[in-house]
């Protein structure tokens, strides 16, 4: 079977390859290699890890709330991710918003099946720990009524999520006044929310919180009621629209990535789907929290053991983290059944992962149904994949244009490889209505996301002035890039230039170098 990869610059047809040992990377060997698990640091005690004074560990990111900023602060991120890729200051106690700071890019939204959810942050360390901006002052303020047992309810209603392609952005691309930098937004979640206190003697729900009007919140409390969106509005969301719901795209949880530093520096792993938290800590419940031996959580990546532990507890994120220890150990059988488990829990990754098991098998009609559900969750590598099936005709009717609006979705997703797809029907008019300027636009996202496909489609574009203006300046800076992400056609393309001293200035240094790391690659015309 087969999964369609980005083309060439060259624009002979789609490269087909389809790599099932990399499920939990999205099936993809084009690109980037997908999504892979977040890496953690060695575990601390938990008594360590919520003690007040202990710092935590943020190097590798993190998906702070931020349902505790004021409405001005929470507008301002909205107009810093409307300008490029928003750039904060994150430490263990404090995240801080630069406004006047941002690196190229821009983010697209993808819409999941609607999600409510009560997170109950029960304490002052768990308040700190999962709303990094104003949990101290909160506690503060709340110190004696946390003591009586108060609580702080959060209710959500999640209806999906504005992602960006990059996953990774070097110091020296941040632009603007950038003091202090430390992490950029890769995407955000979206929908509606309200946040107010609570009894932990209690028993409450997301339903009962959103229903519960302001004047009926504990007036006794020194914390006033906080929300944003309308949880009507928001069930009128549909996982395939393009944008939220009017009243229903609150700003909810940030994917915070760390900014690398230095030339070369390896980005750290990307898992979209899974949860950072402190040292010591898990997730839980929508929250970091102290590890518990009845609570279920979601496990470590590489913690085998804790996965099958939570994965028979039913989390659904172990299960596809236990599904891809097992397939990694050669038990193809059995990691199908815990990937179908995850999948039926709800993780779109497993469901994905699971299609590509089922189309191993020559299962094409169950492979399109866990696709779509992967999709539906929200899950950027299922949109790209159903998207595959679509334009091939496997396991269901050929349809360039559904293909189309599938690579959308992944792409709006964070997936480049999604862009890169769609930029290529665009540039193509398959399955859409010819538009060379929204490839051109659709290329630089997926560059933009380290695709070297990507890049040397945007180099191809710039130097042939389609869809813009012809500059062979910024077409060798694309082919730069992509023959640095690996791509022996940028590498062949821009050694012939400075070997021909086409558009630019002849340089047989360049071009022998370039010619030679493109002859590495693979292309035997450059070997020559």
């Amino acid at each position: 079977m087969t999964i369609a990869c980005g083309r060439s610059a060259a624009r002979t047809g789609i490269g087909l390859a389809m790599i099932v040992g990399a499920l939990w990377t999205g099936l993809a060997g084009c690109g980037t290699g997908g999504i892979a698990e977040a890496v953690r640091p060695t575990a601390k005690t938990a008594a360590n890890a919520m003690g007040d004074e202990e710092c935590r560990d943020v190097k590798n990111g993190a998906k702070p709330l931020v349902v505790d900023w004021n409405p001005e602060k929470r507008a301002d991120l909205e107009v810093a991710m409307r300008d490029g890729v928003a750039v904060v200051s994150y430490d263990c106690k404090k995240l801080e918003l630069l406004t006047d700071c941002h690196a190229a890019g821009s983010y697209g939204f993808k819409g999941v099946v609607l999600k409510q959810q009560l997170i109950r942050l029960e304490d002052s360390n768990e308040i700190k720990a999962n709303l990094p901006l104003n949990g101290a002052a909160i506690v503060a303020k709340l110190s004696a009524e946390l003591e009586r047992g108060t609580t702080l309810d959060l209710a959500t209603a999640l209806v999906g999520k504005k992602m960006s392609t990059r996953v990774a952005v070097p110091r020296a691309e941040l632009q603007g006044k950038c003091d202090g930098a430390t992490h950029f937004v890769r995407g955000a979640a979206v929908g509606a929310f309200v946040l107010q206190t609570g009894e932990k003697a209690r028993v409450a729900t997301a339903a009962e919180v959103f229903s519960i009007g302001a004047a009926n919140n504990s007036s006794s409390s020194k914390m006033s009621r906080q929300e944003d969106g309308s949880v009507d509005e928001c069930k009128k969301a549909v996982a395939e629209n393009e944008t939220p719901p009017p009243n229903c795209g609150g700003l909810i949880r940030l994917d915070l990535l760390p900014i690398t530093e230095g030339v070369g520096a390896k980005p750290v792993a990307v898992d979209d789907e899974g949860q950072s938290c402190a040292v010591g800590l898990v997730y839980a419940d929508g929250k970091c929290t102290r590890p518990s031996s009845t609570a279920t959580h979601s496990c470590a990546s590489e913690d085998a053991a804790d996965c099958a532990t939570q994965c028979e507890k039913n989390d659904a994120t172990s299960c596809g983290r236990h599904a891809h220890l097992t397939l990694k150990g050669g038990d193809a059988a059995k990691a199908r059944t815990l990937f179908e488990k995850g999948c039926n829990l709800g993780h779109g990754t497993s469901c994905s992962n699971l299609g590509a098991l089922q189309l191993k098998a020559n299962e094409p009609a169950l492979a399109v149904k866990s696709f779509e559900k992967s999709c539906s969750l929200g899950a950027a590598v299922g949109c790209f994949n159903l998207g595959n099936l679509h334009y091939e005709g496997i396991g269901v009717a050929k349809d360039p244009a559904r293909a189309a609006a599938l690579y959308q979705q992944a792409c709006n997703a964070g997936s480049a490889d999604g862009c890169v797809n769609l930029g290529n029907a665009y540039d193509d008019g398959e399955g859409v209505t010819k538009d060379s300027t929204r490839a051109l636009g659709l290329f630089k996202r997926a560059c933009e996301g380290d695709h070297g496909v990507g890049c040397t489609n945007l180099g191809s574009m710039f130097a042939a002035g389609t869809g813009t203006t012809a500059d062979v300046a910024r077409a060798l800076s694309s082919w730069d890039k992509a023959c640095t992400l690996g791509s022996g056609a940028a590498c062949e393309y821009a050694g012939k230039r400075y070997k021909a001293g086409d558009g630019v200035a002849a340089d047989p240094g360049k071009a022998a170098a370039y010619l030679a790391s493109a002859c590495k690659l693979g292309v035997k015309t450059a070997c020559q």
